[in-house]
């Protein structure tokens, strides 16, 4: 009895694939006049929600693991247009020009909002979404 609905249910899944993450963020550097280093953070909204609000951090390490800068970093204020399902927003930071290999750069989502409400929500990959007001 049960054999079957198990073999549906996998049938399914693997038909239908859920994305576990609500946002994918792609960041890219380029160096511009070899004076100075540009950091685009583009974040991809997967979420089927709006979102009204999104700020972060941008954190730059050297190749030995260790922080050395942290940023904040809004990249939709609720003045905007909101981000839809499927829609992306870019934002971009300036560093000088490091000496020899230029460092790495993640980025950190620290607040969103849905449109619509009042809550303010954090993300973590790995718990997901913390209502932190």
């Amino acid at each position: 009895m049960f054999r079957p609905i198990i073999y549906i249910i996998a049938v399914l899944s693997t038909l239908f694939p859920q994305s576990d993450l609500p946002f994918e963020i792609d960041i890219r550097t380029r160096i511009i006049n070899d004076s100075k280093l540009l950091v685009n953070v583009q974040v991809t909204n997967l979420v089927d929600r709006p979102l009204d609000y999104l700020e972060g951090f941008i954190r730059e390490i050297n190749s030995n693991g260790e922080l050395l800068d942290e940023k904040r970093m809004v990249i939709i204020y609720s003045y905007e247009p909101p981000l839809q399902t499927g829609f992306s927003s870019t934002k971009s930071i300036s560093y000088p020009l490091p000496d020899g290999k230029p460092n790495s750069h993640e980025f950190y989502i620290s607040k969103l909002k849905f449109i619509g409400e009042s809550r303010v929500f954090t993300w973590h990959p790995k718990v997901g979404f913390i209502r932190i007001d």
